[in-house]
This record gives structure tokens, sequence and C-alpha cells, in this order.
């Protein structure tokens, strides 16, 4: 049995009859007020209406009704309904929607429930389940919004007793499950999770420094600052900062760590280092200088001097004397080129040229053996021509002195 409020009605009061309405009428016994015509009200009143103690509605009502000292209307009915029927025009300016107050579901096995809805539009937008617990919601006097305690200490305050937790949740986009996101903190610490089964994706420890992660306006990130300079900026206190990489399924050595530190001459050095218990693997200082334990290899040379084509039989191979007469004339190896005192090198080109060069060395080295080789044999042959030529020479002035001597 619902409970409707009119603008242009106001609450029951008692009337006996028409020939009564100018009249007081005053009753110590209490009244009844029936009829048996169901199709008209049994009390209209068109005044101003004032009860001065508290009034019972609904057809569980008794006359012998009892009521706290602090109750002023008490609904009883097993379907309790509080109708705000608004009559403003709905084709003028003036708001009139329509609400209702409902108490518990109508259907069996529905729920305990208070609820507030808009019966214009048929939604039901604030409800409380029976059961809730005290301070599930608080408003305070500054607008601060208290879930689950009553002194909120900011906009929103949610507060429980283990996990305070809120949960984003995206409805009616036809996935299932659900989407959703959680926000929870802790003693502890903060996490936000989601529905993925992946845990907690990020969080932050209750006990995480100053700037322990900053996003600056202009998008770059500091760790350990709140002013990062570039993209990506990892600051510390001390004299030493890393960052580490790791791949906890690599079999062997799964980190590594990319280094700054003072250095031995305190101006600034970069190490790299695996993390197998030795020290850095590369070391770079302020000065350019680059430590590396272990070899160095580098991208292959473009080979525009030939590389190794210079063995081959149809490589336009300058002879050793045009060879040398170019080198003197530009004044560097012809291959390598100029080398610029202050200029960088490209070191793959270089060593690919200077290979280039070495190699024409060796070729010039083998020509020039071959011909001393040559000139060896030729000489070795006139020596020993020289040495017969001077044996015959001998014998005849032998010959000759003994003629002399026998004239």
């Amino acid at each position: 049995m619902p409970l409707r409020f009119s603008p242009l009605l106001a609450l029951p009061l008692f009337a006996l009859a028409p020939a009564l309405h100018a009249q007081e009428a005053v009753f110590g016994e209490g009244v009844d007020i029936s009829d048996i015509d169901f199709t008209q009200a049994d009390l209209f009143v068109t005044g101003d209406t004032v009860f001065d103690d508290s009034v019972c509605i609904g057809n569980a009502c008794v006359e012998t009704e009892v009521f706290p000292e602090d109750t002023l209307l008490r609904l009883t009915n097993p379907d309790i309904r509080v109708e705000f029927v608004d009559t403003s025009s709905a084709a003028g300016s003036f708001p009139s929607n329509d609400w209702e107050i409902q108490i518990n579901d109508t259907a069996n096995f529905g729920q305990d429930r208070f609820s507030i809805a808009d019966a214009t539009a048929g939604t039901v937008p604030f409800t409380v389940e029976a059961g809730a617990p005290s301070s599930a919601l608080w408003i305070a006097p500054g607008g601060e919004v208290g879930v689950g305690t009553s002194l909120p200490q900011s906009d929103l305050h949610v507060a429980a007793s283990t996990l305070p937790t809120l949960r984003l949740d995206q409805v009616g986009f036809g996935a299932f499950p659900p989407f959703f996101w959680t926000l929870a903190g802790n003693h502890n610490v903060f996490y936000i999770g989601n529905s993925n089964g992946n845990g907690f994706p990020f969080s932050i420890n209750d006990e995480a420094p100053n700037a322990s992660l900053a996003l600056a306006a202009n998008g770059n990130v500091g760790l350990g600052t709140d002013s990062p300079d570039a993209p990506l900026e990892v600051s510390d206190d001390d004299t030493f900062s890393f960052f580490r990489i790791t791949a906890t399924g690599a079999p062997t050595n799964q980190s590594v760590d990319v280094v700054f530190t003072q250095g031995p001459l305190g101006t600034g050095e970069f190490r790299y280092n695996i993390v197998d218990g030795d020290g850095p693997e590369m070391r770079l200082n302020a000065n350019g200088d680059m430590l590396v334990e272990g070899t160095l290899t580098t991208g292959g040379p473009s080979c525009d001097s030939g590389c190794d084509a210079v063995f081959d039989a149809d490589f336009p191979r300058l002879s050793v004397t045009q060879h040398a007469a170019l080198m003197w004339d530009k004044g560097h190896l012809p291959a390598v080129g100029p080398t610029i005192p202050g200029a960088p090198i490209n070191l793959s080109e270089r060593i690919g040229t200077l290979t280039n060069e070495l190699e024409h060395a060796h070729i010039y080295i083998e020509e020039l053996h071959r011909d001393n080789a040559t000139q060896d044999t030729r000489i070795e042959a006139q020596a020993s021509q020289i040495k017969t030529q001077a044996a015959q020479i001998d014998a005849l002035i032998a010959r000759l002195e003994a003629l002399e001597r026998d004239g």
C-alpha cells in the first residue's frame, strides 16, 4: 500500500463531515473513520493539517500502536513505497521528475534494502542493503566522502581493517569475464592489479623515498629525481649510480649493470658490468679513454680500397715505383688516406685500409725478393766467370814471364 505525496495535497487530517468544516471537535478516546465505499477515500482534508504526535500509516497499524519516544512517523505494510509525484507541467520549464523510496523487494527471496528510485526513468540509482556496516558511506560537513569511515580526511577516504581496495570495473562491453582494475593498499605497499591473473603489475613500498618515480610535464621519466633532464634519468645522491637489466630465464649470468661513477680520475667514468662476480668488462672515462677486458670486434670495412682483392690477378695494382710516387705526392698511404690530428677515426675502415697497404707492402717485398734472388744468381755467375778469367789471366802472365826468361 504505497503512500503518495503531492504538492497539491497535504497529509490526512481528521474531518468528520461537511457539516463540521467550521467546527472544532474534541475526541477524548480517539475516532475510527471507515465506510464500505472503496472508490473514495475515507478521509479527505483540503486545508492545512497538523499532527501533534506520532503517526502510523499502513494496513498493519493498530489502534493500540505504541511508539518509541523519538518516532514521529511509522510506515507498516508488506510493500512499503513512498512516492513523490511532481504535478508540474512536463511541457513547461519546471522540473517534474517523480521519485520513490522503496523498502525491500516485493518478490519472494528478494533483497532486504532501502532504495531511492527515479520513478520517471525507471532506475534505482541508490541502494543500501540490509546488514551494511556503520559508516559504510559518510559525507562530512566539508563535503569529504568516507567509505568505511565517519572521519574522512580527504575528498574520498576509503577505510578497511585489512586491505582497502578500489575497483574500476568495465561493464556492458560484451567481454566475459568483465575487465577490471583494482587499487589496493595496506601498511606495507600500494598495489595496482588487474583481472588478467597477473597479480599486481605495479606496486610501491611504504618506505620508498621521495621521487622514486616521477613523470615530468614534458614526458621525461625520473628515477630518484623529480626534475629529469632526459627521457629517462636515474639519479642518486651518492657518487655511484647504476641500473640493472635482468633476464631471469638466462641460464648463466642473468644480469648486467650499467654504471656511472667518479672513477679513478674523479672526472666520471661509465662502466658496463656483467654480474658474474668479477669487475666491469668495459670502462670509458671523461677523456674518451676506453678499457675493454677482452677482445674488441668491430663491423667489417667497406673494402673501397680492395681489401684482399689486391691478390687477384686482374687487380690494377700499381708498381712499387708508382705506389711510392703516389705516396710521396699525396703525403700519406694511398689506401689509408690522411690522418688529421684530433679527428675521429673509423677503426673498421682504418684496419681495412691498413691491411690493404700491408698486403701491398708484402707483395712489393716479395717482388723485390725475387728480383734480389735473380740478381744474386747473376752476381754469382759473374763472380764465377771473373774467377775463371782471373785464373786464365794468371796462366797467361806465367807463360809470358817464362818466355821472357828463356829469350
